[in-house]
C-alpha cells in the first residue's frame, strides 16, 4: 500500500513540472543569425580555388557593418586593389586599373568570382533570413552531424531570392550554421556549404572557415577562411560610400 502511495505522489508530482518551451525554427535562425552579425567586423582572410586547371589562392580584407553593408578588397597581387561593396540590396565593383566602378544588376549577381564556386551574392550575402523566407523544422527534435546535435530547419523564399528554397542545420548548443544545401525554384540542389570552422570571439561564436561546392561543377570546390577577426570596431563613417571605394 505504501508503494502505491509513493507512486502516485510522484506521478502527481511529475504532471506539475513545467514544460520547457521549445523554440520555433524562426528563434533557432534568430540566435544563429545573432552569432553572425555584429555591430561591426574587421578580418582579413583567403579564397582557394581548386578546379581541373589546378589550385588558386586569393587573399582579401573585409569589413562589414550590421547584416546589409559589407567591403571586401583583394590583396594578392593579380587582383591587387580590386573591391566588391554591398549596400542594403546593392552590389559594387571596384576595379583600380581602370579607376571605374561598376554597379552589378540581373544575372551578373550570380557569376562567379574568380572561377570560384562563391558568386557575388554568396561572398556578400543577404539581408536577415527571414526578411526574405518562411522557416519551418525539416525534422523535429534534432539531427547528428559529425557528432553534433542539429536543428534541421528549410527555408522558403518569401520574395525573389537568389536561392528560392534553403535547406540549413544549426548547431543545438551553440546556434551555429553547420552545414546549407541551396535549391532552384523547382527544388534541384545548386550548391552545398560546409562550415569547417568556428572562432569564438566577444562572446560569440562565428563561422571562419567554409567549404563551397557547386554540384554541377565537377571537381571543383572554393574554400574560404577568415583569420584575424574583430568585432566591433571603429570605422569612418563613409566607409561604405562609393567616394571612399574608389581611394
Amino acid at each position: 500500500m505504501k508503494r502505491i502511495i509513493i507512486l502516485l505522489i510522484i506521478f502527481l508530482m511529475a504532471g506539475t513540472v513545467p514544460v520547457v518551451a521549445q523554440l520555433t525554427a524562426e528563434q533557432v535562425v534568430q540566435k544563429m543569425e545573432a552569432n553572425q552579425v555584429h555591430e561591426t567586423s574587421k578580418s582579413t582572410g583567403s579564397m582557394i580555388i581548386t578546379n581541373q586547371f589546378g589550385t588558386r589562392t586569393k587573399t582579401f580584407t573585409t569589413i562589414a557593418e550590421g547584416e546589409d553593408k559589407m567591403l571586401l578588397e583583394f590583396t594578392n597581387k593579380t587582383e591587387n586593389g580590386q573591391k566588391i561593396l554591398r549596400v542594403k540590396d546593392e552590389i559594387y565593383l571596384y576595379y583600380p586599373e581602370e579607376e571605374v566602378i561598376l554597379r552589378l544588376q540581373g544575372g551578373a549577381l550570380k557569376e562567379s568570382i574568380f572561377g570560384s564556386n562563391f558568386s557575388y551574392e554568396d561572398l556578400t550575402g543577404e539581408k536577415g533570413i527571414l526578411s526574405s523566407y518562411s522557416a519551418t523544422f525539416s525534422t523535429q527534435g534534432t539531427v547528428i552531424i559529425d557528432g553534433i546535435a542539429c536543428y534541421h530547419i528549410s527555408l522558403s523564399g518569401k520574395k525573389s531570392v537568389s536561392y528560392p528554397y534553403q535547406e540549413i542545420w544549426v548547431e543545438a548548443n551553440r546556434f551555429v550554421l553547420k552545414k546549407a544545401s541551396y535549391y532552384s525554384l523547382t527544388k534541384v540542389k545548386l550548391k552545398e556549404l560546409t562550415v569547417l570552422g568556428v572562432t569564438q570571439l566577444a562572446g560569440k561564436y562565428i563561422p571562419s572557415h567554409f567549404l563551397m561546392i557547386d554540384v554541377n561543377r565537377k571537381d571543383s570546390k572554393t574554400e574560404f577562411k577568415l583569420e584575424n577577426m574583430q568585432v566591433n570596431v571603429k570605422l569612418p563613417a563613409n566607409q561604405f560610400s562609393l567616394e571612399r571605394l574608389s581611394f
